[in-house]
């Protein structure tokens, strides 16, 4: 585990507009990937974080991610945390499965976590230790939601953005921009489970994305050229696209709206200027990660429970990479040990480990006696 290393930007010491530059789009996700493939890097880019992985040092971290965002490095590291060596592992494994989240124990970071490193993994090329790090980080977010309540009630981003637009009127028709995106399609299902709620949708390929669902009398698929036409006779608008520009900017509404606007989306879709809107509302991911806090409490139990559970698996972790890197020696060390008397490797191991381990050492050796 030495020399791993995380650079992270998140929502804990970040806001939305900070964070925003730091939410790069695939072929800058690329760029950096491959400028620095001899480091094993990879690069998670949430709404709530940017987390580089990578096998170096904190400094060349933080100047991958100054040289692709254009922020001072000066600047960043006021903002920044840096995890190194087992604390790293430990930090990926929590974020995998979703205790870092600002919705403790939604289900999307994992596959969030699993499509960065596979895109590492294909395009670059991984060492077999950073291989062997994301794998168990996955597969203990795994058994973390198998053997804990973290995500018993799954409560996440989009089933709380839907529950706000429900809850607006007692029946509300909802716009919603980006309905094909990770995030979009989520709210969307969530959308069309309340009985009240009818959906305008745009989406970047209805065919693929919305095919099982777009025979549902509640949604009306619409393309997103339209949106400005249809918008008067929506009461919410929710926007979870990737587009680098406004999907939904002020000039372009008329006053007196009357309206709820939801933003999923780092950077921002819709233009701050809407609020000034007499009527209008408009809350984004950081009016989430507030509203997330009392799901929060209620899972603590939850949480300490998967963190005896990481430790426990960040542990035998270190163990199979330990083992990993010994057994280029194992067949020399074979031969060498024939050559050596059971009595001067016990008083080797005598001097060298601590009384707890050299007793566990000696009980092994005892079974084998027996």
């Amino acid at each position: 585990m030495k020399n791993f290393t995380c650079i992270s930007v998140n929502h804990k010491l970040c806001g939305q507009a900070f964070r925003s530059l730091f939410t790069f789009d695939s072929a800058q996700c690329e760029k950096l990937l491959f400028d620095v493939k001899n480091l094993s890097p990879v690069l998670i880019c949430t709404c709530n974080r940017t987390e580089l992985y990578f096998c170096g040092t904190p400094e060349e971290g933080i100047r991958l991610l100054c040289e692709q965002s254009g922020v001072e490095i000066a600047k960043l590291k006021r903002k920044v945390m840096i995890f190194t060596d087992k604390t790293a592992v430990k930090r990926l494994y929590s974020v995998s499965c979703g205790i870092e989240s600002a919705v403790i124990g939604e289900d999307e970071i994992l596959g969030q976590v699993r499509r960065a490193y596979d895109l590492s993994r294909e395009r670059i090329g991984l060492s077999s230790e950073v291989n062997m790090i994301f794998q168990g980080a996955i597969a203990c977010a795994k058994k973390i939601k198998t053997e804990t309540e973290l995500s018993k009630t799954s409560v996440s981003t989009a089933t709380l953005a839907a529950k706000e637009a429900a809850h607006y009127k007692d029946n509300v028709r909802v716009m919603l921009l980006g309905a094909s995106g990770e995030i979009g399609s989520l709210v969307l299902k969530n959308l069309l489970s309340y009985k009240n709620v009818t959906v305008l949708a745009t989406a970047r390929s209805h065919r693929n994305a919305l095919e099982y669902i777009s025979d549902d009398p509640k949604l009306e698929l619409i393309p997103y050229e339209k949106r400005y036409e249809r918008i008067g006779e929506c009461d919410c608008i929710i926007s979870a696209t990737s587009s680098p520009h406004y999907t939904v900017t002020a000039d372009m509404l008329s006053d007196n709206e009357n309206k709820l606007f939801i933003d999923l989306a780092v950077p921002r879709d819709i233009d701050p200027a809407v609020e000034k809107l007499a009527g209008a509302r408009l809350i984004d991911m950081d009016f989430f990660t507030e509203l997330a806090k009392e799901n929060n409490l209620k899972k603590l139990d939850s949480v300490e429970r998967s963190k005896l559970i990481i430790d426990e698996e960040t542990d035998e972790l270190e163990k199979q990479l330990m083992f990993h890197d010994f057994l280029p020696q194992f067949e020399c060390l074979d031969r060498r040990l024939c050559e050596v008397s059971a009595k001067e490797l016990f008083f080797r191991l005598k001097s060298e480990l601590d009384s707890q381990t050299f007793g566990k050492v000696i009980e092994v050796i005892k079974e084998y006696g027996e």
